[in-house]
């Protein structure tokens, strides 16, 4: 079976939520690249600090700069967190990205056959510890892995085979740092009220 991939263009527009005091340049400066690290084992998500995590932009000002973003969505109404303050930065993705697609559990079995990292002891249920070697991933010069929101449904508990737990929303793992940064701007957070 193939990996299914996405094109740059289909890529629904992203962006990187970070605090105002974060130095968004570091995120696309190559020096300061964090590479993307496994765990040991297998797991669900590469090692923290490591790669870019980015969620589809969920509404836009008069200007067309993001004005919230998935992950925002769900920190406030999943953890009740308050997100004013947060600052949302564009993540566009070169030409050439290669990128891979998970929409349903059949894509990420496929990409674990093809990049299997070693089972994970500490998984025994459900899908026996299988996940993808993230390095692996970027080693072989994957520039990200895009989740849809019905890859993550799909994904999420399944009755069997491998799962993404823990991925929470749709979103893109940057594996390597194949975008340029756009625009940095406010996050214009509803307020608690607004929210629910």
């Amino acid at each position: 079976m193939s990996l299914a991939t996405i094109t740059p263009a289909a890529l629904p527009s992203q962006a990187y939520a970070h605090t105002a005091d974060h130095d968004v340049q570091l995120t696309a400066d190559p020096a300061h690249w964090r590479p993307v690290r496994g765990i040991g084992t297998g797991w669900v998500k590469p090692h923290a600090g490591t790669g870019l995590w980015t969620s589809p932009v969920t509404a836009q000002r008069a200007d067309r700069t993001p004005s919230d973003s998935a992950w925002l969505e769900w920190c406030r109404s999943e953890m009740d967190t308050d997100t004013a303050g947060l600052m949302l930065t564009e993540i566009l993705p070169t030409g050439d990205a290669r990128l891979l697609l998970i929409d349903d559990q059949a894509h990420l079995a496929a990409l674990i056959d093809a990049y299997p990292a070693e089972p994970n002891p500490y998984v025994p249920h459900r899908n026996g510890g299988l996940y993808p070697d993230w390095e692996a991933l970027a080693a072989d010069g994957w520039d990200g892995v895009y989740l849809t929101d019905r890859g993550q449904w799909a994904t999420r508990l399944p009755r069997g085979g491998p799962d993404l737990y823990g991925w929470d929303l749709e979103s893109c793992l940057w594996l390597r740092p194949a975008y340029v940064v756009g625009r940095t701007v406010q996050a214009s957070a509803p307020s608690k009220a607004g929210a629910a």
